[in-house]
């Protein structure tokens, strides 16, 4: 059930069905979205029997339909993130989470030239790294005036005690090659494993970055240096609930981000929301609903909610467990002209591609 004030969806918002009940898997998540290059937006997620299972594989809705990229990898993928090149235009890089256990993934990265028809074979973007992932692990790099590409990412660890630790990669060289820069975390004040996906943006004084807790509450840090070195990660208003959030800067200067505004550890994620900042994210308040639970994206896809699925969530190292009842989550959102492109996973069952219109939140 959504909050009291969460009851309306604001007029500016419109939202579609990527996929939804596709008979080729059971759930899907993680979905990202990039905004169109003359066509439609390409919008990727990873899907089959439930997260982490080896039949996971990454999919994509863009000029070829729907449909799975061979990556020549035979388990589980997760979590694609799509970016433009930063030198080169027309240029689309998709980068990806492999293996059987997050604790274990390797960062594999594709490009194309086409908008998404075609794509080249995919490596590794750090060959032989065995860290946990290198690169973008949910959200996209950004692009520093001063030529820089830094990359929001994270690996996790999930012996007792779990420890997450967030990072930046950075690239000098337009992706060639990836440099890590910590994110400096106070673990004496943590009661939780920490922080993980991060998400970028540029604000006054260089890249800030905003990070999923266990904490209750999102952490910030900031780069003076565009990314190369980061500020301790500290607790800001934003209310988070163990899942992943998406952040930006809006043309104005303020920074936007859709979440789900719970501070229960691994708590509801509904409704999902966007909240915006006036001081560069260490406070902030709601200004849109973008889905409340109750309101069908479309008539003809009821929620079918089973009765006898538990809501919730069970973490572990090979992936999270959830029926997916009640879900609206892991956003991710890229400005596209005079609107907000939002993607978002619904109940596990779909991939909903949402736009809301800057005025709205520029003038809220």
């Amino acid at each position: 059930m959504p909050r009291p004030e969460a009851t309306a969806l604001p007029a500016a918002l419109t939202r579609t069905f990527v996929t939804v009940d596709d008979p080729r898997w059971r759930q899907c998540h993680a979905s990202t979205v990039a905004a169109p290059t003359g066509g439609a937006p390409l919008v990727a997620w990873f899907a089959g029997t439930r997260e982490g299972t080896p039949d996971n594989r990454i999919w994509l809705s863009g000029p070829a339909g729907v449909h799975a990229l061979d990556t020549g990898y035979d388990m589980a993928h997760w979590n694609p993130v799509p970016a433009p090149d930063p030198s080169e235009n027309g240029v689309l890089w998709l980068f990806a989470k492999a293996g059987p256990r997050i604790s274990e993934w390797v960062t594999l990265v594709t490009r194309t030239r086409d908008g998404g028809a075609t794509w080249e074979r995919p490596r590794e973007l750090v060959p032989g790294d065995l860290s946990g992932g290198r690169g973008p692990v949910k959200n996209p790099p950004l692009v520093t005036p001063e030529g820089l590409w830094p990359a929001p990412a994270s690996v996790e660890h999930w012996a007792k005690p779990a420890r997450w630790d967030p990072f930046v990669d950075v690239s000098a060289d337009s992706g060639a090659t990836w440099s890590r820069a910590p994110i400096p975390v106070d673990r004496a004040a943590l009661r939780g494993a920490g922080h993980i996906q991060p998400s970028l943006w540029l604000g006054p004084d260089g890249p800030v970055a905003l990070m999923r807790s266990t904490e209750s509450r999102a952490h910030r840090a900031v780069s003076r240096d565009g990314g190369r070195r980061w500020s301790l990660a500290v607790p800001t208003g934003l209310p988070n609930n163990n899942s992943g959030l998406c952040a930006l800067a809006l043309p104005s200067g303020r920074a936007a981000c859709v979440h789900n505004p719970s501070s229960q550890d691994w708590g509801s994620r509904c409704p999902l929301v966007v909240s915006v900042s006036d001081d560069d994210g260490m406070t902030w308040r709601e200004v849109a609903v973008v889905d409340d639970g109750l309101t069908l994206v479309d008539p003809a896809v009821p929620q079918r909610l089973d009765p006898h699925a538990r809501p919730g969530f069970a973490p572990g190292d090979a992936g999270v467990v959830t029926s997916g009842v009640a879900e609206f989550s892991y956003p991710t959102a890229v400005l596209d002209g005079p609107d907000l492109l939002i993607t978002y996973t619904w109940q596990r069952r779909g991939i909903v591609l949402a736009r809301l219109s800057l005025t709205h939140l520029e003038e809220s």
